[in-house]
């Protein structure tokens, strides 16, 4: 009881002597700001009455001996009250000496000029017998803005040339001379104690080259980036032109690469909420400018017409392409959206930012497998969901290449299930993702990808339905994507491990897969596989070294590569169709078709059944063999590298556990 009675005690003079101190800080503050202030107002006046004698002093040559006392005698008060009248009207003593800015020199010469002008007003009106001379007060105007500009410009000029001086630093090379150059170039070359030494600014426009710019030569070329890096010893590239657009920012990047020197940039102008440019918010380049071509243009008004009031249903809601395609779907006004994951977390956070781009009524989160086939069925029974896109997959290469009874049970077995409830709920469209490493595949998770194209033409074909396939490659950006890896390494300083100096890969960012998926929805008759139009692979290697130039490293000195070595089911190059396929070029930009149904598929549910019994009875080894059959000249890694159980009880299908979000 005492115990706490002298806490409660305690309790009230504590906070009464916190906010003592705190009132006796305040005011102590406040006091230093009066105390400083005076003595700026005491310099400011002594300075005037320097300036008002220096005057009298140079025009006493020219008159009699005794005439500059005179005109002080008559004069000084009238003139310092003047003087004093304009610094407090404006309030000139309380301005900042350390950051004195354009707006206060304005200030100093309306006060010098306001004061002048009212001061030999007074004079003129009630001192005429003077006659003082005009000369006087223009001589006088004059000296003061000077001396006082002097007094508030002196802490600047004086930094301004420490900075000049200065010979240290990162030599960088700014490209842009337009106002965000401009400030940040201002910002380096201003401050002393920055890490940067802007060298030269590199401009195409030939009204501002040729000039030099806070002691900064500005040059002309920007396709001559790299040989004016070489020539200048430059050891950096800053890219301050916020205003350009997609494909005029990867020229630019592009030239730059070539320089082989790390590469930052300033957000462009829609990221600059603030409009304020500052070397703080020079970041590296974004993932999808390491595509080397322009993003294609999503369109709204076109997802609306294929989505918009009608019910839709995705699997794998949770992961990078689900949550993506969740997003664009819930801004087009659909009439319901179902999410479906068996994350919960991925779930809890897909439905919270999903129920805010749209009405939270017409969003609903189903927490569930897509190996039970039961809940599938009384879910699309209950919702009778009108599009349907099955973005739910396992989809790491190397771990299922240790686990490929998971790859046939997940990604085969799965998309059979949604696309069979799809089928007899009467769903009007469904779109199967799939990928690159189906073509010719290699890899368990490649055939698993293979299997579902498969079944999905058999079914459209068989039941006259509008079900197709989305094939596309490695999607910047999404969760395991190579991109995502290397930058992680690079954050952390590890090493960037590299598979094969001769790897390349298809990239596309994860808002051009969607809009591929979307618009495969509209465009699907039956049994097609559409694919993204990608340009030429990009090489891993160089990827990497480009990923540390801009994250403002340099390759090999501040950051290691290594090789590793190709993994088990990859590939040198990937590719996005078979020889004997044909894409074919659609209405859509840059979305081609291929109609042709690849023999294999027909009997392809009698082969998926047969899986699945292997799978029920625990033979992986059958399994295996199975797959080799389906595929010739498939081969998957040696029996000892796979992480298969001893045995495994048989277990129906709606007990399956494995789902993972693309």
């Amino acid at each position: 009881m005492s115990t706490l009675s002298i806490g409660q005690t305690a309790r009230p003079r504590d906070r009464t002597l916190e906010k003592l101190v705190a009132r006796g800080a305040y005011l102590a503050k406040l006091a230093w700001r009066a105390h400083r202030s005076f003595l700026v107002l005491c310099a400011e006046i002594v300075i005037a009455a320097a300036s008002y004698f220096l005057a009298i002093y140079v025009l006493s040559e020219t008159h009699d001996p005794g005439w500059a006392a005179q005109i002080v005698r008559a004069t000084f008060g009238f003139l310092i009250l003047f003087r004093l009248a304009g610094l407090v009207i404006a309030g000139l003593y309380r301005r900042s000496l350390r950051y004195a800015s354009i707006p206060d020199l304005i200030s100093i010469c309306k006060i010098v000029i306001f004061s002048t002008l009212t001061f030999w007003a007074f004079a003129w009106w009630q001192l005429p017998e003077l006659k003082l001379p005009f000369a006087l007060f223009v001589l006088d105007c004059m000296i003061l803005q000077l001396l006082w500009g002097s007094l508030h410009f002196g802490s600047r000029i004086l930094k301004t040339q420490r900075a000049v001086r200065r010979k240290h630093g990162r030599r960088v090379l700014i490209v842009g001379a337009g106002d965000a150059g401009m400030t940040l170039l201002k910002e380096l070359s201003m401050d002393p104690a920055s890490a940067c030494q802007p060298i030269a600014v590199v401009d195409d426009d030939p009204a501002k080259s040729n000039r030099s710019m806070y002691g900064v030569p500005v040059v002309s070329g920007t396709k001559d980036i790299a040989r004016l890096a070489a020539e200048m010893r430059a050891e950096e590239i800053l890219i301050c032109i916020p205003s350009a657009t997609p494909s005029q920012m990867k020229d630019i990047l592009t030239v730059c690469r070539a320089s082989r020197l790390p590469v930052r940039t300033l957000p462009s102008l829609t990221e600059l909420a603030d409009e304020k440019v500052s070397r703080c918010q020079l970041r590296s380049p974004k993932i999808t400018d390491l595509l080397d071509r322009t993003e294609i243009r999503i369109d709204l008004q076109e997802t609306r017409r294929i989505v918009g009031g009608k019910v839709v249903l995705v699997t794998g809601a949770g992961g990078s392409i689900g949550s993506e395609l969740c997003r664009q779907i819930a801004q087009a006004s659909p009439q319901k959206i179902i999410l479906l994951d068996k994350s919960e977390n991925s779930l809890f956070y897909v439905h919270r930012e999903i129920s805010q781009l749209c009405e939270a009524s017409r969003v609903r989160p189903v927490l569930a497998d897509i190996l039970n086939r039961d809940r599938l069925r009384e879910l699309f029974r209950s919702e009778r969901p009108e599009i349907v896109f099955h973005a739910a997959a396992h989809k790491h290469v190397g771990l299922l290449e240790l686990h490929p009874q998971e790859a046939i049970r997940n990604n085969v077995l799965g998309t059979r299930n949604v696309a069979e409830a799809a089928m007899e709920c009467g769903a009007a469209r469904f779109v199967n993702i799939s990928t690159d490493k189906a073509v010719s595949p290699r890899s368990y998770m490649g055939l698993s990808k293979k299997l579902t194209e498969l079944y999905i033409q058999d079914l459209a074909r068989t039941h006259c339905k509008p079900f197709s396939n989305v094939r596309f490659g490695n999607v910047a950006g999404s969760s395991g994507s190579v991109l995502r890896l290397f930058w992680e390494q690079i954050q952390k300083g590890e090493p960037v491990l590299v598979t094969d100096p001769r790897a390349t890969r298809y990239f596309m960012s994860v808002p051009e897969a969607v809009h591929l998926i979307l618009r495969a929805a509209a465009l699907g008759k039956g049994g097609e596989t559409f694919v993204f139009e990608m340009g030429e692979p990009l090489n891993i290697y160089e990827l990497a070294k480009t990923m540390a130039l801009f994250a403002g490293l340099e390759p090999g000195r501040d950051l290691p590569i290594e090789f590793i070595g190709l993994k088990d089911g990859e590939k040198i190059e990937e590719e996005l169709w078979a020889d004997w396929e044909q894409p074919v070029h659609t209405k859509a930009e840059k979305i081609l078709m291929i109609a042709q149904q690849n023999p294999l598929a027909l009997g392809i549910l009698g082969k998926i059944r047969k899986m699945e019994s292997l799978l029920q009875c625990g033979d992986q080894e059958g399994l295996l063999e199975y797959l080799s059959e389906i595929e010739p000249g498939f081969k998957g890694p040696q029996p000892d590298r796979l992480c298969l159980p001893v045995s495994a009880p048989p277990r129906p299908s709606a007990a399956f556990d494995s789902i993972g979000a693309a």
